[in-house]
């Protein structure tokens, strides 16, 4: 009695363990593992094994930093109800397709798996394994571009399905470099299958008290929406070049 009711409060109980076959997936393409379900010990009942990709990041809006934990899909791997005796050993094959359309694991969007057993009369047991989610497609050559050119991601942040857009502060490390304060570009994820949308700003460096007035008066800086089509970032050189053309275009006439 004294094991059933430690195995119900989670000690003594059945462990599952999802292994990767590998830690990084890139959107459209399979990423595959086995799952291990091994007995504690006591015998307890099942009602289900399944395993849930999750996402969290942060981004800000205005003056408040907000989180992000959203659930990206759902892989029930089965409904069967299993009668675990102690120190049991089950095996589990785990294939997944990464959808399309999410945004990508940067400074503050991580992805992990999240191995749920539901256990009758206990607490569930859980595993959760990081993975890396890689751009495909033009949003490949997107951020490929950037890269290209020299920038960095050192801030980022999504916002979550409701508004589904990924946002990106570059640092540019060659090109531009000492040049721009900051230099963000927004685009809306669940559009990158035909093009980049969303919205850009420019902030150029200034420096003394015309710098100081310039900033105050925003001449030092440019906002506004931007789209870049399929057969704009058909290649990373491609995409270079497209980038490389809209900042060179959209700074002219700042101050800095």
């Amino acid at each position: 009695m004294l094991k059933k009711f430690l195995a119900s409060m989670g000690f003594g109980a059945a462990k599952v363990n999802l292994q990767l076959d590998q830690d990084v997936v890139t959107m459209g393409q399979p990423i595959t593992g086995t799952i291990l379900v091994v007995g504690g010990e006591t015998k307890q009942e099942t009602e289900g094994l399944s395993v849930s990709l999750r996402v969290s990041s942060r981004y800000t809006r205005g003056d408040n930093v907000l989180s992000v934990h959203e659930k990206i899909a759902t892989i029930s791997i089965t409904r069967e109800k299993l009668v675990l005796e102690p120190g049991s050993r089950l095996e589990y094959p785990f294939s997944f397709v990464c959808p399309e359309g999410l945004p990508v694991s940067s400074v503050n969007t991580k992805y992990y798996f999240e191995t749920d057993l539901d256990i009758d009369n206990a607490i569930d047991a859980k595993d959760r394994d990081h993975v890396t989610v890689l751009p495909s497609g033009i949003l490949k050559n997107f951020l490929n571009g950037f890269q290209s050119l020299g920038f960095i991601h050192y801030a980022e942040g999504y916002t979550g399905q409701r508004d589904s857009t990924q946002i990106i502060q570059f640092h540019p490390t060659t090109w531009l470099y000492g040049q721009y304060d900051e230099i963000v570009f927004s685009y809306a994820t669940n559009l990158t299958d035909t093009q980049i949308t969303g919205w850009f700003e420019l902030d150029k460096k200034t420096r003394g008290s015309l710098g100081a007035l310039a900033d105050k008066l925003d001449l030092d800086e440019k906002k506004g929406r931007y789209t870049f089509y399929s057969n704009d970032l058909s290649s990373v050189e491609r995409a270079k070049e497209t980038i490389q053309q809209f900042i060179i275009k959209n700074s002219e006439g700042l101050y800095g």
